[in-house]
């Protein structure tokens, strides 16, 4: 089997040594259970308690550790929650990745500065190990210049922001060895960009964290322990208006990095280079989601070694390294500033020793927590014939979500569903045929010609459209079943007061909010806005969108900003229309239904970090989970609300993400084989409905980390089963994968096909 990047972390698979079965999957069987967290009466997590229960190893760490660890976590943890519980009025608490990504962060800090050769030597001995492995990559042994940095790949809506808090108080406690008045020279976290800059700021203040944006010519002396927030764009190896010289920073730093993918491509090298100086002489955390789509295809040190060595004999010898004798080999070795490059550009390498954690999105999904995607893409030659209906069926499949949380709030409230938006992103902005412009054009024809939208609408709703995937398939099968009973002049007229928030009809109007730069209102007639686009040209496209007569335009002087009050209750904002901007930066609990334009495969990383922007989800107290069947109250459709809706118009990296998919043990909606095989409802007394049974290795005691009633179905299911149980999709790493029992006309078990567990269910 191909190996990933997953399997080449050896500061993880060193860190996981600590714990009895060494891996993600064992602690969580013992930590994962909702009863574990929270502080005991003791003032220890109950996770602590778990944890002496012969769950650590006691010759790598004593319970008194253990104990000192844990209370440090509490304490840092009521320090930056203490604010945000007062203004929620909840008590967040840990989950069990949070919390074992502070642990590990406590027991590699503690070793990092307390114990640093013992943890050089503990790290070598893994690698030593790991070598062992057929396969294995050709890593480089660590060094003390490796130790400085840690990174934590962790899913889109997993907490990274708040681990990035707890981080600073823990780095300090260690590096301050209960010196108040000692600092790093300075505290900079890099963000990718100005809009999550601003946001951070924010998130710090609610954190009690003091924090300002870099201001080169202010006097840093009167900020000891402020946090200066930075883009990284903005470094540069020469002061300038915008820019600032890395060599300003020089010193003893800790440096934070928010999204820390960014640069580590192979376009990266000198973002690489630049935040590598700010790290020397001090300590790194750095953050991302999407680890492996950055780094997995990188080089290892000894790769890049021998590729700056070969275009080194190029250009002064003008031949292959091979070719060259002794002589002239020796004249081209390597100095030390061209190893330091290697170790940067070796990023593979890099981050396979610095990961601390892996709670990638697999890992995630696999838990319960975040939404179910679906992806419902058509292909090329049936958008070329009937692109407009399918525009009109991700428009309805929108409203569908709108009008299921509307018409349900109260019942649902416990479940904390944001009001639903729909986000269109494109791959381009200017020119008449820009991907916003589309978008523009077909919401225009939508309200302009109200009998064709009416007709479409009334095909959709009856499974008449035959909108086919790739594969043949019917798209939007089943896929407005809530609407079923309900005509289609009536939801036309709804979809107009509920989406476009007007009461008739009229032509729409695309407002330039001169007082808000990058952002244009959209708007039906004089009603209240429904929409706003956020992109960097504005003026230029507005100047291009003029000249279409599909819709109206018109020039607001005094009109303040849109985008920022997205997540505000009450908004009636539903429709978000940008480029690629949102892939990073912006994150929303609304995010419902996502439009995406001529998105191609080179898009990599950055479509899965827009993804993770959709699959974010607060869930009932708070839990980040999906709700469960026997959960949901009937008729709502909750899981329609609890599903990101993802639709592809001419975006080919479609493939390439069903891939990712794949790899992290997901199986794509349109991949799911369905049997259908009836049964009857009226069964003697007595007796139970047969259900499917794990076999083959797949016992009770693999699963122990879900709570039975989470999964009535894996046991039984009482005689006066009606309705429809939806089983959740689930990695093979911890169960077979099946994803839905219905029992709509007859029992239909879908069953997501796969080589290991082919004859086995």
């Amino acid at each position: 089997m191909k190996r990933t990047f997953h399997q080449e972390l050896v500061l993880n698979r060193w860190m996981l040594s600590h714990f009895k079965g060494g891996s993600l999957a064992a602690l969580k069987e013992r930590l994962g259970e909702d009863r574990h967290e929270g502080i005991d009466d003791d003032g220890q997590t109950r996770f602590f308690h778990e944890l002496t229960r012969n769950l650590f190893n006691m010759d790598r760490i004593s319970e008194g550790e253990l104990r000192r660890y844990d209370l440090n976590i509490v304490r840092h943890w009521q320090a930056i929650t203490h604010r945000r519980n007062a203004a929620d009025g909840v008590i967040l608490t840990l989950k069990y990745f949070q919390y074992l990504s502070l642990l590990f962060s406590e027991i590699y800090l503690d070793w990092y500065f307390n114990r640093p050769q013992q943890l050089l030597d503990g790290l070598n001995e893994q690698m030593a190990a790991y070598r062992l492995e057929p396969g294995a990559e050709a890593f480089r042994n660590y060094t003390a210049d490796d130790l400085n940095k840690l990174a934590f790949w962790n899913a889109t809506g997993s907490g990274k922001t708040l681990l990035l808090h707890v981080n600073i108080h823990q780095y300090l406690h260690y590096f301050q060895a209960g010196k108040a008045n000692v600092w790093p020279d300075r505290i900079i976290l890099l963000t990718p960009n100005e809009g999550l800059s601003r946001q951070h700021l924010e998130e710090f203040r609610l954190s009690g964290i003091n924090a300002h944006l870099f201001d080169k010519n202010q006097s840093d002396s009167l900020y000891n322990g402020w946090i200066d927030v930075i883009e990284v764009t903005k470094l540069a190896e020469e002061m300038g208006d915008k820019t600032v010289a890395t060599g300003a920073f020089e010193g003893n730093n800790l440096v934070l990095v928010d999204e820390g993918h960014r640069g580590a491509g192979t376009a990266g090298g000198v973002w690489m280079a630049r935040r590598a100086a700010l790290v020397r002489g001090g300590f790194a955390f750095e953050y991302s989601a999407t680890f492996s789509q950055s780094v997995a295809k990188g080089a290892t040190v000894e790769k890049a070694e021998q590729d700056i060595l070969k275009a080194k004999a190029k250009r002064i010898f003008d031949t292959t390294y091979a070719r060259l004798d002794a002589s002239q080999q020796a004249q081209i070795a390597l100095t030390s500033a061209e190893h330091a490059r290697a170790r940067i550009e070796g990023v593979r390498e890099a981050y396979a020793k610095a990961v601390l954690i892996d709670y990638s999105y697999k890992y995630f999904y696999a838990d319960g927590y975040g939404k179910e995607s679906l992806i419902l893409n058509l292909d090329d030659a049936g958008y070329d014939q009937h692109g407009a209906l399918y525009f009109t069926a991700c428009l309805l499949s929108f409203y569908q979500q709108l009008w299921l949380w509307d018409t349900h709030r109260d019942r649902i409230a416990e479940f904390n569903i944001e009001k639903p938006l729909w986000v269109f992103v494109g791959n381009t902005v200017s020119g008449e045929d820009g991907d916003v412009l589309a978008v523009l054009k077909f919401l225009a024809s939508f309200l302009n010609d109200d009998a064709q939208a009416i007709e479409w609408i009334s095909d959709l709703i009856a499974d008449k459209a035959r909108l086919l995937d790739p594969k043949g398939n019917d798209v939007f099968a089943g896929r407005f079943a809530p609407l079923m009973q309900r005509d289609a002049e009536t939801i036309y007229a709804d979809i107009l007061r509920r989406l476009f928030n007007a009461e008739a009809r009229q032509r729409l109007k695309l407002v330039n909010l001169k007082g808000s730069k990058g952002e244009l209102a959209l708007r039906v007639g004089n009603a209240p806005h429904f929409g706003v686009i956020n992109i960097g040209d504005d003026a230029g496209f507005f100047k291009t969108a003029e000249d279409v007569e599909a819709f109206d335009t018109e020039t607001d002087d005094f009109g303040g900003g849109l985008f920022g009050t997205i997540n505000l209750e009450g908004s009636k904002l539903n429709v978000l229309i940008g480029s690629r901007k949102f892939t990073e930066g912006w994150s929303s609990w609304r995010v419902s239904t996502m439009g995406l334009l001529n998105m191609g495969q080179g898009e990599g990383s950055q479509i899965i970090q827009l993804f993770g922007r959709g699959v974010r989800l607060k869930g009932k107290g708070m839990s980040l989970r999906r709700s469960l069947p026997h959960e949901r109250p009937k008729g709502v459709h909750l899981e329609r609300l609890e599903t990101l809706n993802i639709f592809g118009v001419r975006a080919n990296y479609m493939a390439a993400f069903k891939d990712y998919l794949k790899e992290e043990g997901i199986t794509p909606s349109d991949e799911i084989i369905a049997l259908d095989f009836p049964t009857k409802s009226n069964l003697p007394a007595g007796k139970r409905l047969k259900t499917l049974k794990l076999k083959d290795g797949y016992k009770d005691n693999q699963i122990k980390g879900f709570k039975r009633t989470h999964f009535p179905w894996l046991y039984e299911v009482p005689e006066d089963f009606v309705g429809k149980i939806k089983l959740p999709t689930a990695t093979l790493d911890l169960y077979p994968r099946i994803a839905a029992l219905s029992t709509r006309d007859n029992n239909a078990a879908k069953v997501a096909p796969d080589a290991r567990h082919k004859g086995k269910l």
